[in-house]
């Protein structure tokens, strides 16, 4: 399952150490000298292993919540979209991030992607999901939230832009896939 293989690979690379996290993360000044895998690359990555396994335990709970059924190609594509969009985002809008590690922007388009095609959960927890994700980013990018509250925890500053890009990327990946559900019903009708 994807769910397995990402949680492995960022303990692995938050086991392994600096060197690779320094090889693996978003860093602006590389991605401009070509080193464009950084920008997938650094979900994996994470500033601390208190940082990595709370990203994990996020992990697990949208693995939980999302439709099991749903074929591995269409798993590991979504998972690339989400890493591509937030991280070229962060890219172009973010001129005075230099670096960005951690898989939480992601996650937040992974958890509405998840929660908006499982079949478990009633349309009314479905919306209240979706509400609760979309007040948490807003209040991030409000001047009321602090983005040093948890720094000694996690080792660094949240990077909020990349939850709202993530949040983003989600949307748009439900936008399209219902879409695309919605024209197949409508040429099987004619």
């Amino acid at each position: 399952r994807v769910w397995i293989v990402l949680a492995a690979a960022a303990l692995g690379i938050c086991l392994a150490g600096e060197p690779l996290t320094d090889l693996l993360r978003y860093d602006r000044a590389a991605i401009a000298q070509g080193e464009l895998w950084r920008l997938l690359t650094a979900h994996l990555t994470h500033l601390s292993l208190n940082h990595a396994i709370l990203n994990l335990a996020a992990l697990a709970l949208t693995a939980y919540v999302s439709d099991g059924r749903i074929p591995l190609w269409h798993q590991s594509l979504c998972w690339l979209w989400l890493f591509a969009f937030t991280g070229v985002l962060l890219y172009l809008t973010s001129p005075d991030l230099s670096y960005y590690v951690g898989l939480s922007g992601a996650l937040h388009g992974a958890l509405i992607v998840a929660i908006a095609f499982s079949p478990y959960y009633s349309r009314l927890v479905r919306f209240g999901t979706l509400a609760v994700i979309s007040a948490k980013i807003v209040w991030e990018q409000s001047p009321f939230y602090d983005d040093m509250a948890n720094a000694d925890f996690l080792g660094g500053r949240v990077e909020t832009r990349a939850h709202l890009y993530g949040a983003l990327a989600g949307v748009l990946w439900v936008a399209v896939l219902m879409a695309w559900k919605h024209y197949e019903q409508r040429q099987r009708q004619h």
